[in-house]
């Protein structure tokens, strides 16, 4: 049986499974057979690669100082013998070391031999890693690098990630009629609203200005709200069925996407249920069953996915204008998106696929790690390092790493169906207020005697 494997993945030996390209050669052993580790020991003394290494065979390498010492460190053998007493007189630009194979040279750390064997080149860490250097800003040096970050954060001891300072942050569930609250350090949990037994919290998100919790209410067909601080609550709008909904906590405005009707819709946050529907149809017309919709208020840009018959990931100004195509190849059903500002990519999970996926915001750069747990993804958010989201199937909110997909941790588990799923305010204020862009309706709701949409 022939095992097609995905462009972003490549088959184990044994055909039985396919493993992310970024699993090879990581001193993991990602395939049942071990074959992703296998030959890597091939890079080690190749041009244009760094050559500090000496190749044993076998699937192992050997720090070149300790080939030709009169000591086997290789398990055949292969790094004593043969030529190791020809003198070093090559013109090397840092090192030469003795080998079997006769005098060779080798470089100094963050450097790379070129390809003429002589002279020595810089390792540009920061473009070669990619986010494996850092988890945010990079800057390459002559033979190293160093690791910065975004206000609001502080680099760890192992000078390569950064964690949010400050307010511990937490997420935000909705589970069944429930509401709850994580905190992401300590593992507290906290029912923050219930509604009735017979409702359904669906979609959700939060407006860090006025504090208060919005939600999709199934059962009445509404868009709902309540006041963490005075428990106040309301009814935005009725007569609206969605997926999804998102705040602009900034412009003022609530956004939703209508996917039978093909339509992304908005009214203002402060509007309040008079018997007659008070929004307006923000884009319509060549939308092919629009789903999860996310935000970024700043810059007044808006982000959807669409799982109709031709999947795809779309960017637009939030006043429905500048529409373009940020992804329309290898997609199924992607039906949760999350955008992660500090590194500048979008994420997805795909439901027909089970699949995790990501992308530079400009659509470059895309990554899809094929997960089997990923069955039924609803909602999804990024925090630091972690990709969290809500699974229907499983009744759960489940975190992985969110460059590769592994270490998947089960972060709660209830008797019902978790859906909405949203970051605490204290990550999304300073992740926002790093990437300032313009949102015109920010200030006196942009001249607008009732709703104001953001063009940028």
């Amino acid at each position: 049986l022939h095992l097609s494997c995905p462009r972003t993945h490549v088959p184990c030996r044994d055909g039985t499974e396919c493993v992310a390209q970024e699993y090879m050669c990581d001193g993991e052993k990602d395939c049942a057979d071990g074959s992703d580790e296998d030959r890597c020991a091939q890079l080690c003394n190749t041009p244009g690669k760094n050559n500090s290494s000496y190749p044993c065979g076998l699937g192992s390498c050997l720090n070149a100082s300790l080939v030709c010492d009169s000591r086997q460190d290789c398990a055949n053998g292969s790094d004593e013998g043969g030529n190791c007493s020809v003198p070093c007189q090559r013109s090397c630009a840092h090192l030469c070391y003795p080998s079997p194979q006769g005098p060779r040279c080798s470089c100094d750390p963050g450097y790379r031999l070129a390809e003429d064997g002589l002279s020595c080149m810089d390792i540009d860490e920061c473009t070669e890693r990619g986010e494996g250097a850092c988890t945010q800003t990079c800057i390459n040096a002559p033979g190293s690098y160093s690791c910065g970050c975004l206000p609001g954060y502080l680099l760890e001891p192992d000078g390569r990630v950064c964690k949010l300072t400050g307010p511990e942050p937490m997420l935000l569930v909705a589970v069944q009629s429930e509401v709850l609250s994580r905190g992401l350090r300590s593992g507290h949990e906290e029912v923050l609203l219930a509604t009735d037994k017979d409702r359904v919290v669906f979609s959700l998100d939060y407006d860090l200005v006025e504090r208060k919790v919005f939600w999709m209410d199934l059962a009445t067909e509404s868009i709902r709200w309540q006041d963490f601080d005075l428990g106040k609550k309301g009814t935005l709008v009725k007569g609206v069925r969605s997926d999804c909904i998102a705040v602009d906590w900034l412009g003022r405005n609530l956004y939703w996407t209508d996917g039978a009707a093909g339509q992304v819709l908005a009214t203002r946050l402060g509007a309040a249920w008079r018997g007659v529907p008070e929004y307006t149809v923000v884009m319509d017309g060549d939308l092919d069953q629009p789903h999860s919709l996310v935000l970024q208020p700043l810059a007044g840009l808006l982000y959807w996915s669409e799982v109709g018959s031709h999947p795809r990931l779309m960017e637009a100004t939030m006043d429905g204008s500048r529409r373009h195509v940020l992804l329309a190849q290898g997609l199924g059903w992607p039906t949760a998106l999350a955008v992660d500002l500090p590194t500048w990519r979008i994420f997805w999970l795909d439901e027909k696929l089970g699949s995790i996926g990501s992308a530079r915001l400009d659509g470059t750069s895309v990554k899809v790690l094929q997960l089997s747990w990923v069955q039924s993804p609803f909602a999804a958010a990024v925090c630091e390092e972690q990709l969290y989201w809500s699974e229907r199937k499983a009744w759960s909110v489940q975190q992985v790493d969110k460059a590769s997909g592994k270490n998947r941790t089960v972060l709660l588990k209830r008797h019902g169906q978790p859906h909405g799923l949203q970051l605490c305010p204290v990550v999304a204020m300073l992740t926002h207020a790093f990437f300032a862009g313009t949102n015109g309706c920010a200030k006196s709701n942009g001249g607008c005697a009732q709703l104001c949409l953001p063009n940028p």
